[in-house]
C-alpha cells in the first residue's frame, strides 16, 4: 500500500448482514402520527392499538442504535381514515436527500414492489408534498423503478387512524443492520434503470462533488485533482447532472473513484461493485457503508489520505490502486486465493527462528500471512511477502519457499495431502509452539482449514511473479512455461501434475 493512502479502519458487522427479507406484519387499529408544521418535534411515526409506537419502523442510527428522530411517547390520538376501502402498505420516509432516500424508502418499500397489486395504496411519511416529490426527476425515477404510481401516495397532514395496514420489517438500518434481500431487491430495480442509461464509458471513473463542503473531504484541490484524474484516462462525472439510470450503471460497469458520501450509496444497485472512496482522515466512516458492501459483495475500499498531498501524486496513486485491484482480484477468482486458517480455532500458528515462516495473531516484525492459491486439485503454500524467505514444514520433503499439496474440500473444511507420501498437513495447538505439520496419517473434522478472501489484493516482488505465474498455469496448463516465469517454483511443481491444472 502506498503511503499517501492507507486503509480506513474496518467494522466487526458479524450477525449484522442478515439472510432473505425481513417480516412484514398486517396491523389493525395503526395510528399515524406526522410531525407538526415545520418538523422539528420528534412525536411523529406509527403507533399500534394501545398507543405505543413500532419502534421496527422508527429510524434509528449509529450502532449500538439510538432512535434518530422520532421520541417514544404514548400519548397519540387520531381520526379515522378514510382510506380502508382500499389496502394500504406502509413506504417508509421520504425525504429531500438521495442516500437517505434509498436507505429510509427503499428499505422498506421492498414489499409493496414484491407484493402489492397497482390498487394498493402507500402511505409515506414526509415533510414534502406530493407535487415536491414528483417535481425531483430523481425521485421520479426512483419511484418509478418501484412501480409506484402518483396517484397510489398517501402523505397525511393530520394523524390518522388504520383500521388495517400492512407495515413491512425495515430491511436497512443506518448503521445497525441490512438484509441481504435488500440487495437482491435493488439488484431488480437497476435492471429497469441500466436499459434507459445511455452511459457508455467503461474504465475508471471519477465522482466529482466540487463545491466547499464535499472540497472539504479531500487532501487537495479536487478541480486540479479533476484535470490530473482525466489526463490519465478517468472519466470525470458529476452525479447530481446524471440520471438515476445513468449513476446505476457506472457502478455495474465501472471502477468508482471519489468522496465518500452518498453518492457511494448507489453502489448497492450492482453486483460486485468495485471502487476507492476517499473518506476524511479525521473521522470513522459510516457503518452503513460496510453494511451495504456485505450485502451484495461489494468491493469498495475506504481509504483516507494525508492533508495536502500534491494532486498529481493522488491521482496516481488512486489510479494505481484502483487498476491493481481489479487486475489482482481477475487472478484471485481464477486461482481461489485465500489467508490460512484453522476451521475451528481462528488463525493458524507457526514458531520457528532463523528463515521459518511462522505467523501470530498478533503480527510482529518478520511475521507473515500465509496464502495458499489453487491451480486444478492441487494449493501451493507460501507467504504474503514479496521476497518470499525460505520456511519449511515439519516432515516436509525439504525446506522451499513455495510447497504443493493436493486439495480435498467438503463442506466441514480443506485438507491439504503431501502428493508424494500422502501425508496430511496439520496445524499444532498453538499453546505447544510446534511447528505445522505434514506428517498425519489422517485428519480429524476440527484439524480441517479454511481459506479467508483476500480483501484488499495487491502483490510486489516474487510474489507477484509467482501468483502470474500461476494464473498462467491455470490458464494453459504449461508447466515449463510457468517455471520461465517463475524459475523458483521449480521445487512445487515437481509434484503437480499438468493434467490437474485444467
Amino acid at each position: 500500500m502506498s503511503d499517501y493512502i492507507k486503509d480506513c479502519i474496518k467494522y466487526d458487522i458479524s450477525g449484522s448482514v442478515l439472510e432473505g427479507f425481513p417480516e412484514a406484519f398486517e396491523r389493525r387499529n395503526v395510528l399515524y402520527v406526522p410531525r407538526r408544521e415545520g418538523g422539528l418535534d420528534k412525536d411523529f411515526g406509527l403507533f399500534d392499538e394501545t398507543g405505543r409506537q413500532i419502534l421496527g419502523n422508527a429510524l434509528f442510527s449509529s450502532y449500538p442504535p439510538v432512535l434518530k428522530t422520532q421520541a417514544l411517547t404514548t400519548q397519540k390520538k387520531g381520526e379515522a381514515a378514510s382510506y380502508q376501502d382500499r389496502p394500504v402498505v406502509y413506504g417508509g420516509c421520504i425525504g429531500d436527500h438521495y442516500g437517505h432516500f434509498i436507505t429510509e424508502c427503499l428499505n422498506t418499500l421492498w414489499y409493496f414492489s414484491r407484493e402489492c397489486s397497482p390498487e394498493t395504496l402507500v402511505l409515506f411519511h414526509s415533510d414534502m408534498t406530493v407535487e415536491e416529490i414528483f417535481s425531483r426527476p430523481w425521485m421520479v425515477d426512483l419511484l418509478r423503478y418501484a412501480g409506484v404510481r402518483k396517484e397510489q401516495i398517501i402523505i397525511p397532514r393530520v394523524a390518522l387512524r388504520f383500521s388495517s395496514i400492512t407495515i413491512p420489517g425495515q430491511a436497512f438500518s443506518e448503521d445497525g443492520f441490512v438484509y441481504t434481500g435488500y440487495a437482491k431487491y435493488l439488484k431488480a430495480l437497476s435492471l429497469k434503470a441500466v436499459q434507459e442509461s445511455s452511459f457508455d464509458f467503461q474504465g475508471m471513473v471519477y465522482l466529482s462533488r466540487a463545491n466547499p463542503l464535499y472540497d472539504s473531504r479531500l487532501p487537495c484541490n479536487e478541480e486540479d485533482l479533476c484535470v490530473e484524474l482525466s489526463g490519465r484516462g478517468v472519466k470525470v462525472v458529476r452525479p447530481e447532472d446524471l440520471s438515476v439510470a445513468d449513476q446505476i450503471k457506472i457502478f455495474n460497469a465501472n471502477i468508482v473513484i471519489g468522496p465518500i458520501g452518498s453518492a457511494f450509496h448507489t453502489s448497492i444497485f450492482a453486483g460486485g461493485a468495485k471502487g476507492i472512496a476517499i473518506c476524511p482522515q479525521e473521522r470513522p466512516i459510516a457503518r452503513s457503508y460496510e453494511l451495504m458492501d456485505a450485502a451484495h459483495d461489494a468491493e469498495i475500499r475506504y481509504v483516507y489520505s494525508e492533508d495536502k498531498v500534491d494532486p498529481s501524486t493522488l491521482a496516481e496513486v488512486l489510479v494505481n490502486a484502483a487498476g491493481l485491484q481489479a487486475y489482482w482480484k481477475k487472478i484471485i477468482e481464477k486461482l481461489r486465493i485465500g489467508f490460512l486458517e484453522r476451521k475451528n480455532r481462528g488463525n493458524i500458528f507457526f514458531v520457528g527462528h532463523e528463515n521459518i515462516l511462522f505467523s501470530r495473531d498478533a503480527k510482529e516484525s518478520g511475521d507473515y500471512d500465509v496464502l495458499v492459491a489453487t491451480v486444478g486439485n492441487r494449493s501451493f503454500i507460501f507467504a504474503n511477502q514479496p521476497s518470499l524467505p525460505p520456511f519449511f514444514i515439519e516432515k516436509e520433503l525439504s525446506e522451499t519457499r513455495v510447497i504443493s499439496y493436493l486439495r480435498f474440500e467438503e463442506e466441514s473444511g480443506i485438507g491439504f495431502q503431501n502428493p508424494v507420501n500422502k501425508k496430511w498437513l496439520k496445524a499444532i495447538p498453538s499453546e505447544l509452539k510446534k511447528h505445522l505439520h505434514c506428517d498425519a496419517d489422517h485428519v480429524n473434522d476440527w484439524e480441517l482449514f479454511r481459506l479467508k478472501s483476500v480483501e484488499h489484493p495487491g502483490f510486489s516482488g516474487d510474489l507477484k511473479v509467482l501468483l502470474e505465474a500461476l494464473s498462467y498455469l491455470s490458464d494453459t496448463g504449461d508447466v515449463a512455461g510457468c517455471l520461465t516465469i517463475a524459475p523458483f517454483l521449480e521445487d512445487a511443481l515437481q509434484r503437480f501434475e499438468s493434467s490437474d491444472c485444467q
